[in-house]
């Protein structure tokens, strides 16, 4: 056809009648982000994964093989992880292209600093969760640490688009990190889905009847320190069950902790030998390292719970930190304990509580404060009714108190969540607290007419200012 015989539509035949309507859109597919985009959201991912960096430790890396935890780790602690993980990534994410959006310079200097606050918050988690990260910023000093904070603020609010891409770039660092810790949650789940299980040997009373009435009950108290109960008392602080024990019994003045750990010194004094260390073998049970450099398991070593059973004497435990029930079980008619705080914040037995301890874990000195007092307040009472049940003739112990953080007020003479006087003050007022807790088990023995046959040993694991020395309170 010649081009120019037709109308214009018909010299388009080859392309459409342009008569005709335009044909509907086709459906926009989801595309790939953009390099910028790319980068915003990794380094949004790092930032979050900081932050929940002791629940990042407790899940993933699993120290002491889950020995020291009564939750075991599942699918809802590490399902929760995840959900934390991401939703507070896509928060920053959100974030950051709502900044990019901004041109009022006031607003703009605002979202700097906030991301600021972000990177230094996300990097402090880092710091009190790691022991290495805190040994090189203890050589800066608390100084040098608030020079540095007040510099980042302060060049964040003067020059905040450079401030911006360097707080970027300083996430997209430690972005290694988050890609190593999204890749573990999946192989978590396998591990445990294809992990071993562990047969535990559950507590059992014995079925006949102790030889006597006589009985004995072993309050093992957490970093109770002779000298400031005793010799250097503070002032304004009374102790008068403590007096009224020392007054009436046979008292040590000069003993010593077997070791400057707790999980070295419970085991030593039930064992053969002196112990120099201990270390995990699998969640029911711990290797005893002795002085003379041969190992044994605790689970195979005879000690005096099955010395009491063999002469037809029941056994209780209540403890705290060591799990006695999987280690001990075949030595026990009855037994409970609590895992430390040091070593069970993050996790839960569904998502829902995961996800609360988890999120709750960002502020650390309020979470292990709540988590101390509830174990504190279950020992207490869980120590006290077993103490006083005549079916046990020995009854061990083993209570958190007064090792700090202060979980106790003694204006109120109750347990308290909010107790931030200080880590001294703290343990003196979990001091009284365990005064208190004396007497009460005195006054429940008495209740009981138990009072007459029972006797109480008072002794302690180590003590307040050994364990500052040994290097903290785990």
């Amino acid at each position: 056809m010649s081009p120019d015989s037709g109308s214009a539509a018909e010299r388009l035949w080859w392309f459409r009648d342009a008569r005709e309507p335009l044909p509907p859109p086709r459906p926009r597919r989801l595309r790939w982000l953009h390099r910028q985009e790319t980068l915003d959201a990794l380094a949004c991912l790092s930032l979050s994964t900081l932050c929940f960096s002791q629940a990042r430790r407790e899940l993933l890396f699993r120290p002491g093989w889950d020995f020291y935890n009564l939750t075991p780790l599942g699918a809802p602690a590490l399902a929760a992880f995840v959900l934390n993980i991401v939703g507070l990534a896509a928060l920053g994410y959100l974030a950051a292209r709502w900044t990019r959006r901004i041109q009022r310079p006031a607003w703009l200097r605002l979202a700097a600093g906030a991301a600021a606050v972000a990177l230094l918050a996300s990097l402090n988690f880092a710091r009190i969760t790691h022991q290495t990260v805190s040994r090189w910023t203890d050589v800066i000093g608390l100084p040098g640490l608030l020079v540095l904070v007040v510099l980042v603020l302060t060049a964040s609010l003067s020059w905040p688009r450079p401030a911006l891409r360097m707080i970027r770039g300083v996430a997209l660092v430690t972005s290694p990190l988050a890609i190593l810790t999204i890749a573990l949650v999946p192989w978590m789940f396998l591990e445990l889905g294809a992990g071993p299980t562990w047969r535990l040997v559950d507590p059992a009373p014995l079925k006949r009847t102790p030889p006597s009435l006589r009985r004995v009950v072993w309050l093992v108290f957490e970093e109770l320190d002779q000298r400031i109960a005793f010799e250097a008392r503070p002032s304004g602080l009374e102790l008068p069950e403590l007096d009224r024990l020392r007054r009436e019994s046979l008292y040590a003045d000069a003993a010593r902790p077997p070791a400057g750990a707790t999980a070295v010194a419970v085991p030593g004094p039930n064992t053969a030998g002196p112990l120099v260390r201990v270390a995990p073998l699998n969640p029911r049970d711990l290797e005893l390292i002795f002085q003379d450099g041969k190992a044994a398991q605790w689970s195979a070593q005879s000690n005096v719970f099955t010395s009491v059973r063999t002469l037809g004497y029941d056994t209780a435990l209540i403890g705290w930190r060591l799990p006695y029930p999987r280690v001990l079980g075949g030595a026990l008619g009855l037994a409970h304990w609590r895992p430390s705080v040091d070593f069970e914040q993050a996790r839960g037995r569904t998502v829902g509580e995961a996800l609360a301890n988890q999120w709750a874990s960002l502020a650390p000195p309020v979470h292990r404060r709540r988590l101390l007092s509830a174990r504190v307040a279950e020992l207490t009472d869980l120590a006290i009714r077993t103490a006083v049940d005549y079916r046990y003739g020995l009854v061990f112990l083993h209570l958190p108190v007064p090792q700090p953080p202060g979980v106790y007020d003694r204006a109120s003479e109750r347990l308290t969540a909010s107790n931030f006087r200080g880590e001294g003050e703290g343990y003196v007022d979990n001091l009284a607290l365990a005064d208190r807790i004396i007497g009460e088990l005195r006054r429940g023995l008495d209740r009981a007419r138990l009072g007459d046959v029972t006797r109480i040993v008072v002794s302690s694991t180590r003590s307040w200012q050994a364990a500052a020395r040994y290097g903290g309170h785990t």
